[in-house]
Protein backbone atom coordinates (compact mmCIF):
# COMPACT_ATOMS: atom_id res chain seq x y z
CA UNK A 1 0.00 0.00 0.00
CA UNK A 2 1.51 3.30 -1.14
CA UNK A 3 0.38 6.68 0.14
CA UNK A 4 1.80 10.13 -0.57
CA UNK A 5 1.94 12.07 2.73
CA UNK A 6 1.60 15.40 0.98
CA UNK A 7 -1.74 14.32 -0.43
CA UNK A 8 -3.13 12.12 2.35
CA UNK A 9 -6.20 13.88 3.82
CA UNK A 10 -5.18 12.93 7.36
CA UNK A 11 -1.39 13.09 7.21
CA UNK A 12 -1.08 16.66 8.45
CA UNK A 13 -3.35 15.97 11.42
CA UNK A 14 -1.35 13.09 12.88
CA UNK A 15 0.48 13.85 16.16
CA UNK A 16 4.26 13.89 16.35
CA UNK A 17 4.87 15.20 12.82
CA UNK A 18 6.82 18.32 13.82
CA UNK A 19 9.41 18.01 11.06
CA UNK A 20 6.73 17.79 8.39
CA UNK A 21 4.92 20.77 9.92
CA UNK A 22 8.08 22.91 9.89
CA UNK A 23 8.66 21.99 6.27
CA UNK A 24 5.10 23.02 5.42
CA UNK A 25 5.62 26.34 7.22
CA UNK A 26 8.82 27.05 5.28
CA UNK A 27 7.19 26.13 1.98
CA UNK A 28 4.13 28.18 2.84
CA UNK A 29 6.26 31.20 3.68
CA UNK A 30 8.12 30.93 0.38
CA UNK A 31 4.88 30.66 -1.54
CA UNK A 32 3.46 33.70 0.22
CA UNK A 33 6.56 35.74 -0.62
CA UNK A 34 6.46 34.75 -4.27
CA UNK A 35 2.69 35.28 -4.38
CA UNK A 36 3.26 38.87 -3.24
CA UNK A 37 5.51 39.42 -6.24
CA UNK A 38 2.88 37.86 -8.48
CA UNK A 39 0.17 40.17 -7.21
CA UNK A 40 2.41 43.17 -7.82
CA UNK A 41 2.66 42.14 -11.48
CA UNK A 42 -1.17 42.30 -11.81
CA UNK A 43 -1.57 39.13 -13.90
CA UNK A 44 -4.19 39.15 -16.65
CA UNK A 45 -6.52 36.47 -17.92
CA UNK A 46 -4.98 34.53 -20.81
CA UNK A 47 -7.54 31.80 -21.43
CA UNK A 48 -10.99 32.62 -22.76
CA UNK A 49 -14.16 31.55 -21.01
CA UNK A 50 -16.08 28.67 -22.56
CA UNK A 51 -19.81 28.08 -22.63
CA UNK A 52 -21.18 24.82 -21.22
CA UNK A 53 -21.94 23.71 -24.78
CA UNK A 54 -18.40 24.43 -25.98
CA UNK A 55 -16.84 22.54 -23.08
CA UNK A 56 -19.13 19.53 -23.41
CA UNK A 57 -18.48 19.35 -27.16
CA UNK A 58 -14.77 18.78 -26.48
CA UNK A 59 -15.49 15.28 -25.17
CA UNK A 60 -17.22 12.86 -27.56
CA UNK A 61 -20.18 10.89 -26.22
CA UNK A 62 -19.18 7.89 -28.33
CA UNK A 63 -15.84 6.93 -29.86
CA UNK A 64 -14.17 3.70 -30.93
CA UNK A 65 -15.63 0.89 -28.84
CA UNK A 66 -16.94 3.22 -26.12
CA UNK A 67 -20.50 4.45 -25.54
CA UNK A 68 -22.04 6.52 -22.75
CA UNK A 69 -24.54 5.19 -20.22
CA UNK A 70 -27.44 7.30 -18.92
CA UNK A 71 -26.43 7.06 -15.24
CA UNK A 72 -23.27 7.81 -13.28
CA UNK A 73 -21.97 6.96 -9.82
CA UNK A 74 -19.22 9.56 -9.81
CA UNK A 75 -18.03 11.02 -6.53
CA UNK A 76 -18.30 14.81 -6.68
CA UNK A 77 -17.24 17.65 -4.34
CA UNK A 78 -19.34 17.23 -1.19
CA UNK A 79 -21.17 20.52 -1.60
CA UNK A 80 -22.60 21.89 -4.83
CA UNK A 81 -21.74 25.42 -3.66
CA UNK A 82 -18.09 24.38 -3.38
CA UNK A 83 -18.17 22.95 -6.90
CA UNK A 84 -19.67 26.18 -8.23
CA UNK A 85 -16.78 28.16 -6.74
CA UNK A 86 -14.08 25.79 -7.96
CA UNK A 87 -15.24 25.19 -11.51
CA UNK A 88 -17.01 26.94 -14.34
CA UNK A 89 -17.74 23.59 -15.97
CA UNK A 90 -18.10 20.03 -14.63
CA UNK A 91 -18.78 17.22 -17.10
CA UNK A 92 -19.57 13.72 -15.78
CA UNK A 93 -20.20 10.62 -17.87
CA UNK A 94 -19.99 6.86 -17.61
CA UNK A 95 -18.61 5.04 -20.65
CA UNK A 96 -18.78 1.30 -21.36
CA UNK A 97 -17.20 -0.83 -24.07
CA UNK A 98 -18.25 -4.12 -25.71
CA UNK A 99 -16.28 -6.10 -23.10
CA UNK A 100 -18.40 -4.65 -20.32
CA UNK A 101 -15.65 -2.40 -18.91
CA UNK A 102 -17.16 0.73 -17.37
CA UNK A 103 -15.14 3.92 -16.94
CA UNK A 104 -16.51 6.82 -14.91
CA UNK A 105 -15.20 10.06 -16.38
CA UNK A 106 -15.09 13.59 -15.00
CA UNK A 107 -13.65 16.74 -16.53
CA UNK A 108 -13.77 20.01 -14.58
CA UNK A 109 -12.49 23.35 -15.82
CA UNK A 110 -11.98 26.96 -14.80
CA UNK A 111 -10.46 29.56 -17.13
CA UNK A 112 -8.74 31.34 -14.20
CA UNK A 113 -6.94 29.78 -11.27
CA UNK A 114 -6.89 32.11 -8.26
CA UNK A 115 -5.69 31.58 -4.68
CA UNK A 116 -9.28 31.05 -3.52
CA UNK A 117 -10.45 29.30 -6.72
CA UNK A 118 -8.28 26.32 -7.54
CA UNK A 119 -8.69 22.71 -8.56
CA UNK A 120 -9.89 20.31 -5.89
CA UNK A 121 -7.77 17.17 -5.80
CA UNK A 122 -9.92 13.99 -5.85
CA UNK A 123 -8.48 12.48 -2.66
CA UNK A 124 -10.30 15.21 -0.72
CA UNK A 125 -13.66 14.48 -2.39
CA UNK A 126 -13.43 10.75 -1.75
CA UNK A 127 -12.24 11.16 1.83
CA UNK A 128 -15.09 13.58 2.53
CA UNK A 129 -17.48 11.00 1.05
CA UNK A 130 -16.43 8.38 3.61
CA UNK A 131 -13.86 6.50 1.49
CA UNK A 132 -10.51 5.40 2.85
CA UNK A 133 -7.56 6.33 0.63
CA UNK A 134 -5.53 3.13 0.35
CA UNK A 135 -3.19 4.34 -2.39
CA UNK A 136 -2.12 7.75 -3.69
CA UNK A 137 1.00 7.95 -5.79
CA UNK A 138 2.35 9.75 -8.87
CA UNK A 139 2.09 7.84 -12.14
CA UNK A 140 3.44 8.88 -15.53
CA UNK A 141 0.76 8.06 -18.10
CA UNK A 142 1.95 7.29 -21.66
CA UNK A 143 -0.68 8.02 -24.32
CA UNK A 144 -0.77 8.87 -28.01
CA UNK A 145 -2.16 12.24 -29.05
CA UNK A 146 -2.33 13.25 -32.72
CA UNK A 147 0.17 10.52 -33.62
CA UNK A 148 2.77 11.58 -31.08
CA UNK A 149 3.78 9.87 -27.86
CA UNK A 150 2.88 11.93 -24.82
CA UNK A 151 3.67 11.40 -21.15
CA UNK A 152 1.06 12.94 -18.86
CA UNK A 153 2.19 13.35 -15.24
CA UNK A 154 -0.83 11.86 -13.51
CA UNK A 155 -1.77 10.42 -10.15
CA UNK A 156 -3.09 6.99 -9.20
CA UNK A 157 -5.45 6.56 -6.25
CA UNK A 158 -7.34 3.64 -4.74
CA UNK A 159 -10.38 4.57 -2.64
CA UNK A 160 -12.38 2.00 -0.67
CA UNK A 161 -15.83 2.21 0.87
CA UNK A 162 -17.21 -1.09 2.14
CA UNK A 163 -17.14 -3.54 -0.77
CA UNK A 164 -16.57 -0.76 -3.32
CA UNK A 165 -12.95 -0.72 -4.49
CA UNK A 166 -12.48 2.23 -6.85
CA UNK A 167 -9.25 2.70 -8.79
CA UNK A 168 -8.79 6.30 -9.90
CA UNK A 169 -6.47 7.86 -12.44
CA UNK A 170 -6.38 11.64 -12.66
CA UNK A 171 -4.28 14.64 -13.54
CA UNK A 172 -4.45 18.39 -13.20
CA UNK A 173 -3.31 20.86 -15.81
CA UNK A 174 -2.49 24.38 -14.63
CA UNK A 175 -1.69 26.43 -17.72
CA UNK A 176 1.08 24.40 -19.36
CA UNK A 177 2.07 22.50 -16.18
CA UNK A 178 0.84 19.14 -14.87
CA UNK A 179 1.36 19.25 -11.08
CA UNK A 180 1.15 15.91 -9.27
CA UNK A 181 0.66 17.30 -5.75
CA UNK A 182 -1.05 20.19 -4.00
CA UNK A 183 2.29 21.95 -3.46
CA UNK A 184 3.38 21.78 -7.10
CA UNK A 185 -0.13 22.89 -8.07
CA UNK A 186 0.32 26.07 -6.04
CA UNK A 187 3.80 26.57 -7.50
CA UNK A 188 2.40 26.27 -11.05
CA UNK A 189 -0.22 28.93 -10.28
CA UNK A 190 2.39 31.25 -8.80
CA UNK A 191 4.77 30.73 -11.73
CA UNK A 192 2.05 31.73 -14.19
CA UNK A 193 1.27 34.83 -12.11
CA UNK A 194 4.95 35.86 -12.14
CA UNK A 195 4.93 35.49 -15.91
CA UNK A 196 2.04 37.95 -16.00
CA UNK A 197 -1.06 35.83 -16.57
CA UNK A 198 -3.72 33.81 -14.77
CA UNK A 199 -3.45 30.13 -15.68
CA UNK A 200 -6.50 28.09 -16.50
CA UNK A 201 -7.11 24.83 -14.66
CA UNK A 202 -8.38 21.43 -15.79
CA UNK A 203 -9.02 18.30 -13.76
CA UNK A 204 -9.40 15.04 -15.71
CA UNK A 205 -10.47 12.04 -13.63
CA UNK A 206 -11.27 8.46 -14.59
CA UNK A 207 -12.20 5.61 -12.30
CA UNK A 208 -13.03 1.91 -12.50
CA UNK A 209 -14.67 -0.18 -9.79
CA UNK A 210 -12.53 -3.31 -9.72
CA UNK A 211 -10.27 -5.00 -7.19
CA UNK A 212 -7.66 -5.64 -9.92
CA UNK A 213 -5.54 -2.49 -9.76
CA UNK A 214 -3.26 -3.10 -12.74
CA UNK A 215 -6.12 -4.15 -15.03
CA UNK A 216 -8.00 -0.98 -14.06
CA UNK A 217 -4.98 1.12 -14.96
CA UNK A 218 -4.70 -0.56 -18.37
CA UNK A 219 -8.42 -0.07 -19.01
CA UNK A 220 -8.24 3.63 -18.17
CA UNK A 221 -5.09 4.19 -20.19
CA UNK A 222 -6.73 2.52 -23.20
CA UNK A 223 -9.87 4.60 -22.68
CA UNK A 224 -8.16 7.99 -22.68
CA UNK A 225 -5.89 6.99 -25.60
CA UNK A 226 -8.99 6.06 -27.63
CA UNK A 227 -10.72 9.31 -26.68
CA UNK A 228 -7.77 11.44 -27.77
CA UNK A 229 -7.44 9.45 -31.01
CA UNK A 230 -11.06 10.23 -31.88
CA UNK A 231 -10.99 13.89 -30.80
CA UNK A 232 -9.88 17.10 -32.47
CA UNK A 233 -6.93 19.35 -31.76
CA UNK A 234 -8.91 21.51 -29.31
CA UNK A 235 -9.61 18.47 -27.13
CA UNK A 236 -6.02 17.25 -27.25
CA UNK A 237 -4.75 20.70 -26.29
CA UNK A 238 -7.24 20.92 -23.44
CA UNK A 239 -6.50 17.45 -22.08
CA UNK A 240 -2.84 16.80 -22.87
CA UNK A 241 -1.49 20.29 -23.58
CA UNK A 242 2.24 20.19 -24.21
CA UNK A 243 2.82 17.39 -21.70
Amino acid sequence: MATDDMNSPTAENQPGRRTLSRRHLLMGGALLAVSGLAVAREPEQRYRDLTDEQFEALFPKAFGDWRTLPVSELVLPPESELADRLYQHILTRTYVNSKGVGVMFLAAYNSMQLNNVQLHRPEICYYAGGFSIDRSEPRDLPVKAAGRDVIIPARSVTAVLGSRNENILYWTRIGSDFPQSWLTQRIAMTKANIEGYLADGLLVRMSVIDKDYEKSQRDMQGFITDMLAHSGEATRNMVAGQA
